[in-house]
C-alpha cells in the first residue's frame, strides 16, 4: 500500500521529532559579530539578587569569587545560540526553586572565554554544578529543570 504524505503530515513528523529530540539540542561554535552583540535572553539592568532566587550574570572577574562556596550552578550560554534561548527559562525556574539553597549564575561565553575554556565548554548551553569550587556534575544541551534539581539534590545531601 502506498502512502500519500502532504505537506501538513511533513510539518507535523518535523515538529515532533524535533519535540522528542529537545533534551539533546545544543550549540556548537562562535557567533558572528552581529549574533555577538544581540541582548540575553534575562534582565541585565534589573536588580538582582541571589538570594532571592535570581539568576545574576557573572563574567571573568568575579567567576572565581562567586563558585568558591556552596552549591552553584552557572549555566554557560551565548545570546546568538536558540538552544541557550529556550534554557533560560528553566535556568530562572530553577534559581527561584533553589532560592537559599543554592546560587544560580549564567556565564556569557563569548564575553568570557577563558572560563568557557577552563571547563572545556564547546557545547551549549552547558550547565556546570560547583560544590566548593569544584566541578561535580555537568549537562550539555537543553536540560530540564527536574533533572537540574535532582543532581542538585544529590550533591547538596553528599559531604
Amino acid at each position: 500500500m502506498k502512502k500519500n504524505f502532504n505537506n501538513k503530515m511533513i510539518v507535523g513528523l518535523v515538529i515532533f521529532a524535533s519535540l522528542s529530540t529537545l533534551s539533546n539540542i545544543s550549540c556548537t561554535g562562535q557567533a558572528s559579530n552581529n549574533e555577538e552583540n544581540k541582548k540575553a535572553s534575562f534582565n541585565k539592568n534589573a536588580p538582582l539578587t541571589e538570594n532571592d532566587g535570581a539568576v545574576v550574570a557573572i563574567t571573568e572577574s568575579t567567576f572565581d569569587e562567586k563558585i568558591k562556596s556552596g552549591l552553584v550552578i552557572v549555566d554557560f550560554f551565548a545570546t546568538w545560540c536558540k538552544p541557550c534561548k529556550m534554557e533560560s527559562p528553566i535556568i530562572e525556574e530553577t534559581g527561584k526553586e533553589l532560592a537559599g539553597k543554592s546560587s544560580v549564575y549564567k556565564l556569557d561565553i563569548d564575553k568570557n572565554p577563558s572560563i568557557a575554556n577552563r571547563y572545556n565548554v564547546q557545547s551549549i548551553p552547558t550547565i556546570i554544578i560547583f560544590k566548593e569550587g569544584k566541578a561535580v556534575g555537568q549537562f550539555v544541551g537543553l536540560t530540564q529543570k527536574e533533572d537540574i534539581l535532582s543532581e542538585v539534590e544529590k550533591f547538596s545531601k553528599s559531604k
